[in-house]
């Protein structure tokens, strides 16, 4: 194995703000890290929804806070339930044969009960499956009903909702796909939640891309480190909106048949046509998933299925492909060229540095593939509308 300490973290930075800056800063001293390795989402988001800006400005925002090293987690496990993404982004991380350690958030009431929770869902007891049950005959959504199973089974009061928390569900499932070999750096969070769209220096996510949506320079500048990386890209309209592609997803849905979209992964229990009848009243997306969302479905999971009616990802697609078969480079700093290294004798599966140079065939790249075009289909800036720009696009590099 590669004698140095690479940690590395599964990311979306959707955008890169002032919270996984210090992230990456804590991470890096806690794993005593020679290198910092950040595994990030493409075009799409865990939630379902495209992200704001393309995947190599948040490439060069990561290389610029912290990272040395950022590699694109394919489409099938970046769009995907916490488990798919979770796993996927683990063994991809594991099949580079050189991660020694793996960083993730957490806040801080969940921290002392993950590890608990970790052996509840591993155990699946009979109480553990005798409580799930009942949940789901309850209509409640599988996330919610396992995590009430995990408290009873634990015997610890609050633990459900301890780990309902967004970066509390994929901790616990980094920690359950983790080898032995891959050691766990939790990094307590500080500021906003997940959700929180207050503005704030140490603002998420949803926060700064609030601030992005109404015009607010000001407050979206001040919770990144690199506020001219951020707000120059916003000048120039290479910002995909979240409900840019409306009027293809309805342009599917309209034209689908139920026999159809009941084979897209995770048109499950009839939701075909649930979807279907909302299809034909809604004006949005957003009123499209409320139409349709309930105790049992989440918005997430509706929004997934929305991207994945856009993207044609189909059940047999996602069953036949359980792993990445790839490492995409999208961004490195130079003095990460040892680490470069390491991975092309190590990994088990090829390192894609120049994308024209690896198989177009290969149908997970395909998939990433249709996912950028979507996305630079949504943007207002016509130089970024182009299809093909992973074969146009060389990896950022940095000295």
């Amino acid at each position: 194995r590669f004698p140095m300490r690479v940690c590395a973290v599964i990311c979306e930075y959707n955008p890169f703000h002032n919270g996984h800056a210090r992230h990456l800063t804590l991470a890096r001293e806690k794993s005593s890290a020679d290198f910092m390795l950040c595994l990030m989402s493409g075009a799409l988001t865990q939630r379902g929804a495209f992200a704001r800006h393309d995947k190599w400005l948040r490439a060069r925002m990561a290389l610029l806070g912290g990272a040395d090293l950022v590699l694109e987690l394919p489409c099938r496990f970046a769009c995907a339930p916490a488990l798919d993404f979770a796993s996927g982004g683990v063994a991809l991380l594991h099949a580079l044969g050189v991660v020694t350690h793996l960083s993730f958030g957490c806040e801080a009431q969940s921290l002392d009960i993950l590890f608990a929770a970790r052996d509840a869902l591993r155990d699946e007891s009979p109480a553990f499956q005798s409580v799930l049950k009942d949940a789901l005959d309850r209509g409640l959504p599988y996330p919610r009903a396992r995590a009430l199973a995990a408290e009873s089974a634990s015997g610890l009061s609050g633990l459900a909702e301890q780990i309902a928390r967004p970066n509390a569900v994929l901790a616990l499932e980094y920690l359950q796909a983790l080898p032995d070999d891959i050691s766990a750096v939790p990094i307590l969070r500080e500021g906003c939640g997940y959700h929180d769209s207050s503005p704030s220096p140490l603002a998420s996510a949803t926060g700064v891309r609030a601030a992005l949506t109404m015009g607010d320079v000001q407050t979206a500048g001040a919770a990144v480190p690199f506020p001219q990386e951020l707000l120059s890209s916003e000048q120039r309209g290479e910002f995909h909106p979240e409900d840019a592609l409306t009027q293809a997803l309805f342009y599917r849905l309209r034209t689908m048949d139920a026999a159809s979209l009941r084979e897209i992964v995770g048109m499950d229990e009839g939701l075909e046509y649930r979807f279907l009848r909302a299809a034909q009243t809604a004006a949005s997306r957003e009123e499209l998933i409320a139409a349709i969302k309930s105790k049992r479905y989440t918005h997430a999971r509706l929004s997934r299925l929305c991207a994945h009616i856009l993207l044609g990802v189909f059940r047999d697609f996602a069953a036949e492909h359980r792993a990445p078969t790839y490492a995409r480079v999208l961004g490195f700093r130079k003095d990460a060229a040892p680490l470069l290294r390491a991975i092309k004798a190590h990994a088990s599966i090829p390192l894609v540095i120049k994308a024209a140079s690896f198989a177009r065939a290969d149908p997970l790249f395909s998939l990433d593939v249709r996912a950028q075009d979507l996305w630079s289909l949504g943007v207002s800036n016509p130089a970024l509308r182009a299809p093909g720009r992973d074969f146009t696009t060389s990896p950022i590099i940095l000295p």
